[in-house]
């Protein structure tokens, strides 16, 4: 199964959960089938994150159109509730750390030390910032987290961060899988649906490793605001 199905799959379920959500609360099994998109998000923010261009592009592409939907939510609800998009941004800037400090480990030297510091850190400098840069971006995320309600908490954060951080496709499952499995335990006490998108890691394990015959990658960033624009305009109206 080829990454475009991956994503085709989790719109649907997507689609439906926010159909369960917004206009048919009362048909639990919505709800349930929607636990199945997140994760295959996650998965695909993961490898998006590895195989693209410019990571920057990326970065740029995804916080952009989550702080407009951010901010549309905010000023109608009143709500500091983060959205999924706006935690994928972070995902992004974790995975860039991790990856800056693999190469730092690696002594290829880190873009901490090459960009900010032009490179004038030695290999131990390049290191030591690496990690402590690290440390604090999960740490702040963590504190966030404790403060502010984040889409998929803490965990839904790192997700994509430990689905980066090997490249052989078993290993990437297993952290994926130890991850998803400490979110769903996260929410047991406020969410025990969650536990439905274990579904996911068999369903991943069928994955290819390719993109697919189609892209349409601008419809994915398209399709999340679209979406919940007419399923509320739908509400709306009923």
């Amino acid at each position: 199964m080829s990454s475009f199905a991956i994503k085709i799959i989790a719109a649907v379920c997507m689609l439906i959960d926010h159909a369960g959500l917004i206009l048919f609360p009362q048909y639990k099994i919505l709800r349930v089938i929607g636990r199945i998109a997140f994760p295959l998000y996650a998965y695909c923010i993961s490898e998006g994150f590895r195989y693209t261009r410019s990571r920057t592009k990326y970065f740029l592409r995804i916080f952009i159109l989550g702080s407009a939907c951010q901010a549309v939510y905010t000023l109608v609800s009143g709500d500091l509730y983060i959205g999924i998009l706006l935690v994928f941004s972070m995902s992004i800037i974790l995975m860039e750390l991790a990856d800056c400090l693999k190469k730092a480990l690696s002594e290829e030297g880190s873009a901490i030390s090459k960009v900010i510091f032009g490179g004038r850190l030695n290999k131990e400098q390049d290191k030591t910032v690496t990690v402590a840069a690290l440390c604090a971006g999960v740490i702040l995320v963590f504190v966030l987290c404790l403060y502010v309600e984040v889409d998929y908490g803490f965990f839904g954060v790192m997700l994509p961060v430990f689905t980066s951080l090997f490249s052989d496709r078993k290993q990437k499952m297993v952290m994926f899988s130890a991850c998803l499995i400490a979110l769903c335990i996260d929410m047991t006490d406020s969410f025990m649906i969650q536990y439905w998108s274990l579904l996911t890691i068999p369903l991943l394990a069928i994955y290819n490793g390719k993109k697919g015959k189609y892209s349409m990658k601008y419809f994915f960033y398209i399709f999340y605001p679209l979406h919940l624009a007419v399923l509320y305009g739908i509400s709306y109206l009923i």
